[in-house]
């Protein structure tokens, strides 16, 4: 990958989690103990109470129920996993109740504090001079929404003009759909934009799939094996620039 090749470049698109943030220190005694608090009032209030320990339990569930449709590429939303608690504690399925304590559960994620991952408060001001940014990330019970929170508090949401969320979008990566959407709204097709993101069956594969030009594989976080090979790969957001032309 060099000047040369993507000189014809005009966005870049970002994954979210393991890609530009990942979760602080004490994010998920925070935001969990938070959770299971919310879960325990509203299954309280739904005439069906319960331990910690059930809900607990029940939590774990849902969460490998979404991690197999996140693999079938499919959307679970932050709804209908608070349903699947419901269900497997035997609550009464109280369509405003679920609907309150999803939203409860989405917002507990603001109660924990994330970490910009190495060069991503240093890169993003000075690509978003020349590149329009996006970002293109699956979600879990932390909605888009809040994810745009989170890139405020960090200063950062300002630089991208661009958002596909698969709470909002209900396409999960690497289907074509997910990139589309931001790319949609950054105004450029996929064969002028470059991804960057951490996993090579979501991110790389996806971005592909998708007739981006150019997908750029970030292991400072962690680096997965695995998918096709991508154009560059790069531990620290800033060495972006040496892979695009006067960035």
């Amino acid at each position: 990958m060099n000047a040369q090749g993507i000189e014809n470049l005009k966005a870049i698109t970002f994954d979210f989690w393991g890609t530009l943030f990942t979760e602080g220190e004490n994010y998920a005694y925070q935001v969990l103990s938070l959770r299971y608090e919310v879960l325990l009032d509203a299954l309280s209030e739904a005439g069906t109470p319960a331990d910690e320990a059930q809900v607990r339990e029940a939590y774990r569930q849902a969460a490998l129920a979404y991690e197999q449709a996140w693999q079938a590429e499919q959307m679970m939303t932050p709804y209908e996993r608070v349903a699947l608690i419901f269900k497997l504690l035997g609550a009464r399925p109280d369509e405003g109740l679920v609907a309150l304590t999803a939203r409860r559960l989405e917002e507990a994620s603001l109660h924990g504090s994330l970490t910009p991952l190495p060069g991503v408060k240093e890169s993003l001001p000075k690509l978003a001079q020349k590149y329009r940014l996006g970002v293109v990330s699956d979600t879990g019970i932390t909605s888009g929404r809040l994810l745009r929170e989170h890139l405020e508090r960090h200063g950062l949401l300002e630089h991208f003009s661009g958002f596909s969320f698969s709470d909002e979008t209900l396409s999960v990566k690497p289907r074509r759909e997910a990139f589309m959407a931001a790319l949609d709204e950054l105004g450029v097709g996929p064969q002028h934009a470059l991804h960057v993101g951490d996993i090579p069956r979501t991110d790389i594969g996806g971005a592909f799939n998708a007739g981006y030009s150019w997908a750029v594989q970030y292991t400072g976080h962690r680096s997965l094996n695995g998918g096709p090979e991508p154009t560059a790969r790069v531990k620290d957001h800033r060495e972006l620039f040496r892979l695009l032309p006067e960035a």
